[in-house]
């Protein structure tokens, strides 16, 4: 799928990578003590985070979006739909496709926070 953006380059990918090689950069460098290189790698981590998330973000929501329409049965899947219909009891929560659609998703979230682990 093609998306067109209205916005010129750099990207907000390029720069998101731009800002993550300085900072790696800055943390490898001599040029700070321990504790700033701290703070400087919390911050590279919430910038990875955000990375990945506009990388695979849009295609996760539409996967979800698939899968959770069916799941509850209704067009325009949103995760408040479904806990409604879990609070309704018109969706068990130990229902096997359910668990296994939070399964899913929990790994996809995973994968984007934190790939490292699993």
């Amino acid at each position: 799928k093609y998306f067109m953006s209205v916005f010129d380059r750099p990207t907000s990918k390029e720069l998101l990578e731009a800002v993550i090689d300085f900072i790696d950069a800055e943390i490898k460098s001599d040029s700070y003590p321990a504790n700033k290189k701290f703070k400087f790698q919390i911050v590279l981590n919430v910038l990875n985070i955000v990375k990945r998330e506009v990388d695979a973000g849009e295609e996760i929501n539409e996967k979800f979006s698939e899968l959770g329409s069916k799941l509850t049965n209704e067009e325009n899947f949103t995760i408040e739909k479904l806990s409604k219909k879990i609070r309704k009891q018109e969706i068990n929560y130990d229902d096997k496709s359910l668990i296994d659609f939070l399964y899913e998703l929990t790994e996809e979230k995973i994968k984007i926070d934190n790939p490292k682990y699993k």
